[in-house]
């Protein structure tokens, strides 16, 4: 979080125009295959003990539903990197490492499968035409690795700086025949981001959050 501002606040004293987009890993870890996986660990250099350890710490997996009525038999999981291991996520953040790109103009951060596409140019209109962009790369990338990105979880929100007297840009993102507007509030990674990159938004909300719970008890 403190890296998007920096790079937003970085971008906007160079009299540029700045907006993101933020994108949402759908099923994560469950799409994991572990032979891309492995594959992805030599392409890197990774020590060969652990490229096999890996492999054989993803395979064999079996699970199992348990609900009222539910069959008491596992079934085998070829796919997937186990939830509730401390290894899961950093294997998950490797695997997708792959979706990282670079495009003129912009910048990806992400947060296990949390990704922030942030884009700059002379006008808001253009930042959405490289957004869209951006976005056909990870799909593609996204394609090849069999992950896919949650649309209906996709926020794009226009930054300003307090000096800014214009109005807020309503240009709109198209992504997978979905239609999507900027937004004033964003939730990203436990924090409220706002256009201005206003502190005083995230501090009131945690603030009524707090004073709900102390209601509540």
């Amino acid at each position: 979080m403190t890296t998007l501002t920096h790079e937003v606040k970085t971008l906007q004293i160079a009299q540029r125009k700045v907006s993101a987009l933020f994108l949402d890993i759908k099923g994560g870890f469950d799409n994991v295959n572990p032979t891309t996986l492995c594959g992805i660990l030599r392409a890197k250099g990774v020590n060969p003990y652990l490229v096999s350890w890996t492999r054989s710490f993803l395979s064999g997996r079996t699970c199992r539903l348990r609900y009222q009525g539910s069959p008491k038999v596992f079934a085998r999981v070829s796919v997937c990197t186990p939830q509730g291991s401390p290894v899961s996520p950093l294997l998950f953040v490797i695997y997708v490492s792959q979706l990282h790109c670079e495009i003129p103009g912009s910048l990806t951060l992400s947060y296990v499968d949390d990704f922030g596409l942030t884009a700059s140019s002379s006008s808001y209109r253009r930042n959405v035409q490289i957004l869209q962009k951006h976005y056909g790369k990870l799909k593609a990338r996204g394609a090849r690795l069999g992950v896919g990105f949650s649309v209906p979880k996709t926020e794009l929100i226009p930054w300003r700086t307090n000096r800014d007297r214009a109005p807020i840009s309503n240009t709109q993102v198209h992504l997978d025949g979905s239609i999507f507007r900027p937004k004033a509030e964003v939730w990203w990674l436990g924090y409220w981001f706002t256009p201005s990159l206003a502190t005083t938004t995230p501090f009131v909300k945690r603030l009524a959050k707090a004073q709900a719970a102390f209601v509540a008890v």
